[in-house]
């Protein structure tokens, strides 16, 4: 048999020992940075804590180029849904200043995790569940890229497919699905008794919402009298399977930041205060610099390295929070002075490409960091915004729609409250142009009943004066 030699190129993601501790420091909050800084010092004894008595920094921006290119800059380069948001929803965080109570005793992650310990065994598929459920939004679903996922943990695709459809059947089921389809389908049996109701959610559910049942009636080929029922257990699932769970349970909020303003401009603080900082040890440098055991150099060396980087990635993990949120409080400058109406639209796609950084680091850098202002506590992630794009060249927030919608039904005549379709034509007359079903969308969101509801509660109301 002949022998060939053959070369192959092939692309393959690597992570430098700065990026890794990096990615995992950028999730933590005050709290979680100074039990993570406690753990290092006690697994290395080349690091020796020195508390700080320094309470807070100003931004040092000089070295900050240069400590992105030691870390690895092409990790941090924006690439379209390459990076994926972990979230600890565990941790319980404590200021003695600032708490921000939350009712509920268990997150959605810690019920789905138990059930993932009690589903898999190995190692790798454990840590692929986590970050499928770190990663859910507040409905439950899963928004960002399979291959992110993969791309990062450095498995297939296919394999966090796999995880994923069996999370979508834990308790609740639908959570980790990709559309409302899939949730919906995650909650029903596939039984010969079910068919037609998994018929009805997969082909149908645009019908539902226009309420075209004799079109759906005559394409299933069932009377109308068997429709109905299929759509009353429709409604019966839930779309959003986390409702009765919070997604970010935070006890207490600690707070990262504070933004201070003078003369009508803001400043952005790093707060520091309790954190300790962490040091080379003298003692074991000497040893080092003494020993003549191959052995001990090597293990010396090695924690010596390891080390150094440690403390450099802290470093850069302040600087990009503190560029993250100088960039937020610039661009969001007057909500900060006038409020929500005045937010602009604004996504963590908008801020990595204008500051050039990864999607997936803007996302871990604002997750469950909080800055203390005059106005109070202010989470990262409330200066996002989607919005929609306007008649006249202006975008207009989610938020702003809403508060457009709740004017417009205040000043609606009580014996004729505006349909939904109305109120849609009412904000084309102001610019704004949305779908009758995303009127409806956010009118519900606001926990406000349809126009026939209405109606009803307004003739109840005149009868009683």
């Amino acid at each position: 048999m002949a022998i060939k030699l053959q070369l192959k190129g092939s692309q393959q993601l690597t992570i430098t020992p700065v990026m890794h501790y990096f990615i995992q420091l950028l999730t933590n909050n005050h709290m979680e940075l100074v039990e993570t800084l406690q753990n290092e010092v006690e697994a290395n004894p080349m690091l020796e804590i020195e508390m700080t008595e320094k309470v807070a920094t100003e931004p040092e921006p000089n070295d900050y180029q240069e400590r992105m290119e030691r870390a690895d800059a092409s990790f941090m380069n924006p690439y379209e849904e390459q990076g994926f948001l972990r979230k600890n929803p565990d941790d319980i965080d404590k200021n003695k200043a600032l708490e921000a109570m939350t009712p509920s005793t268990i997150s959605l992650a810690d019920h789905l995790l138990e059930q993932a310990m009690a589903t898999f065994s190995s190692e790798s598929e454990l840590e692929i569940s986590r970050q499928i459920i770190y990663n859910l939004d507040r409905d439950g679903y899963l928004k960002i890229e399979i291959e992110s996922i993969a791309s990062l943990l450095q498995t297939t695709p296919d394999e966090i497919e796999r995880l994923r459809l069996l999370i979508t059947r834990f308790d609740p089921p639908g959570c980790a699905s990709k559309s409302l389809q899939e949730c919906l389908l995650a909650q029903v049996n596939e039984n010969e008794a079910t068919e037609n109701l998994r018929r009805l959610i997969q082909n149908h559910l645009q019908d539902i919402s226009r309420s075209n049942y004799d079109s759906i009636s005559h394409q299933m080929g069932i009377s109308m009298e068997e429709l109905l029922p299929l759509i009353t257990s429709l409604k019966r699932l839930n779309p959003r399977p986390a409702d009765t769970f919070s997604l970010e349970e935070i006890e207490y909020a600690q707070v990262d930041l504070m933004l201070i303003k003078e003369n009508n401009e803001y400043r952005v603080v790093y707060l520091e205060e309790g954190i300790p900082r962490l040091t080379l040890s003298r003692y074991y440098q000497e040893m080092l610099d003494k020993a003549k055991d191959k052995k001990t150099v090597s293990y010396l060396k090695n924690r010596h390295r390891d080390a150094q980087f440690f403390i450099e990635s802290i470093e850069l993990r302040k600087k990009t929070i503190l560029r993250i949120a100088e960039f937020l409080v610039k661009a969001q400058k007057d909500f900060l002075n006038f409020g929500e109406k005045w937010k602009k639209p604004l996504t963590m796609k908008d801020v990595a490409r204008e500051i050039n950084l990864n999607e997936s680091t803007i996302s871990r850098a604002v997750s469950n960091k909080f800055m203390n202002s005059e106005k109070g506590l202010i989470p990262l992630k409330v200066f996002f915004s989607y919005g929609l794009k306007g008649d006249f060249g202006f975008s207009h927030s989610v938020s702003t729609i809403k508060d457009k919608i709740q004017e417009l039904i205040k000043a609606e005549p009580p014996e004729k409250p505006l349909a939904d379709d109305e109120i849609a034509a009412k904000l084309a007359g102001l610019g704004i142009r949305i779908a009758r079903r995303t009127a409806r969308n956010y009118r519900e969101e606001l926990k406000i009943p349809s126009s026939f509801v209405r109606k009803k509660e307004n003739k109840i109301k005149r009868s009683e004066k």
